[in-house]
């Protein structure tokens, strides 16, 4: 007993050292199934050919049972819930500073708020039919609490046609071709709109009938590559509809269709694929008569765009000018609409901060922004209805899409600008400029 014992202490030695440098001895198990081993008794499979097929006849077994569970809990689930998801997206805010007031005044305030409160439903219907709903919870100005339709459209999945690629055709009350493009490269709408929409002309959604999609097919590894996977089409992509040109929360008030198109080109997928040029075009008449005329002015954009994206840098460059704007209130004396130029330039950069804090690295962001706008391009009215706008902070990603956004924000008004929500130019009417701190929590779930 005792001599057995001495050798087994250091065989169960060198197994335990063989087991830790991966060269224990392979114990190929036996076929279980009897045709396998028949099959290798007359010699027509070897041992080695019958495991193999054994272990991929096992392995269509569990996908089967997976197929079979997967169907089941999709039977005992209640058919009306079936493909539903929800989702949730808030802007929670603090904001101290100054607004700008006529003749040089500035009112003091400080103050917590939810900026935007978005509720999401999305049932899919059939594989080529989805429907959409997105409330949107915002405070009035009598501090009540409203929730307002933003979306309600169904989505229909349309084929393919030739370069034509993805694509996705929208009716009701749905997405404009611009702003969730432009809110999918600049990811800081929780800090404030973007400059065509705090300049006046035109929100993120309307009702009418649109159509979109990729020019190519689908980039590949687009998140590994540019940081992003929204509008990854691998030559681009493109937007085209028909609206009333209201905008979502505005009654229309003429017979009148906006029409409004994107076409985004990436003209260097496998070099540069952050790179993208887009041309945004809006052409339709103002949702409100002219008290001077009678007449709905005219309603037009004309915009470029380029966009750099990578996953630690973007760079985005516009320059847009519009005739008129939604409401039809930029307008001359004689009741035509005025025009506009502006441009605006953003970065953003996440710093290489992985030698202090692996967590850090790619969450860090830091971000500057500058609008200019000017609402009497050609001096009808004044000659310094403008602003310039400056936004600068820092952004740190929580988890996926969930913020902590840190920024300061200096907007300089010249002397004969009106009211910064879309009113004429007003000479002599020097608001100043006005001037934030602002903390923001994006809750997104």
């Amino acid at each position: 007993m005792k001599k057995c014992f001495c050798w087994s202490v250091p065989f169960l030695i060198a197994m335990i050292l063989a087991l830790w440098a991966g060269k224990s001895p392979v114990v190929h198990a036996q076929p279980q199934d009897p045709l396998l081993q028949v099959l290798i008794k007359k010699g027509i499979l070897t041992e080695k050919e019958a495991e193999e097929i054994q272990a991929e006849a096992e392995a269509l077994k569990r996908q089967e049972k997976e197929r079979l569970a997967k169907e089941i809990r999709q039977e005992a689930t209640p058919k009306a819930f079936r493909g539903l998801k929800f989702k949730m997206l808030a802007y929670l805010d603090y904001s101290i500073g100054e607004t700008a007031e006529s003749h040089g005044g500035q009112e003091s305030y400080n103050r917590f708020t939810i900026k935007r409160g978005y509720f999401r439903v999305y049932k899919r219907i059939t594989p080529w039919l989805q429907g959409h709903l997105t409330y949107d919870v915002r405070q009035d100005d009598t501090g009540d609490w409203k929730a307002r339709l933003k979306y309600l459209y169904a989505e229909f999945r349309t084929p393919d046609l030739g370069l034509l690629t993805n694509m996705k055709a929208e009716f009701g009350l749905g997405h404009i071709p611009w702003l969730d493009f432009e809110e999918h490269v600049n990811p800081y709408r929780c800090q404030g709109t973007m400059p065509i929409e705090r300049a006046g002309t035109f929100n993120s959604a309307d009702l009418g009938v649109s159509l979109r999609g990729y020019l190519g097919g689908e980039l590949e590894d687009a998140l590994a590559r540019t940081g992003n996977h929204h509008y990854a089409g691998r030559y681009g992509s493109w937007h085209l509809g028909v609206y009333n040109g209201s905008g979502y929360h505005a009654k229309e008030n003429n017979g009148n269709k906006v029409i409004e198109g994107r076409l985004t080109i990436r003209p260097l997928p496998d070099i540069i694929p952050g790179l993208q040029l887009s041309y945004f075009g809006l052409y339709g008449e103002a949702n409100q008569r002219a008290t001077q005329n009678g007449e709905f002015p005219d309603y037009q954009v004309q915009m470029g765009y380029m966009s750099f994206e990578h996953p630690r840098l973007i760079l985005t460059a516009q320059y847009f000018v519009t005739e008129g704007n939604k409401d039809g209130n930029w307008l001359r004396p004689d009741g035509k609409a005025l025009w506009t130029e502006n441009y605006s330039f953003f970065v953003n950069v996440r710093p290489p901060v992985y030698l202090i804090s692996p967590w850090l690295d790619r969450r860090l962001n830091l971000f500057f922004r500058y609008d200019h706008i000017d609402r009497d391009k050609d001096h009808k009215i004044a000659s310094d209805a403008k602003y310039d706008l400056y936004i600068g902070g820092g952004a740190l990603e929580i988890v996926h899409g969930n913020y902590v956004l840190v920024d300061y924000e200096y907007t300089d008004f010249g002397r004969d600008f009106g009211n910064k929500h879309s009113a004429a130019p007003s000479p002599g009417n020097d608001p100043g400029n006005e001037h934030k701190f602002q903390m923001v929590y994006q809750l997104k779930f």
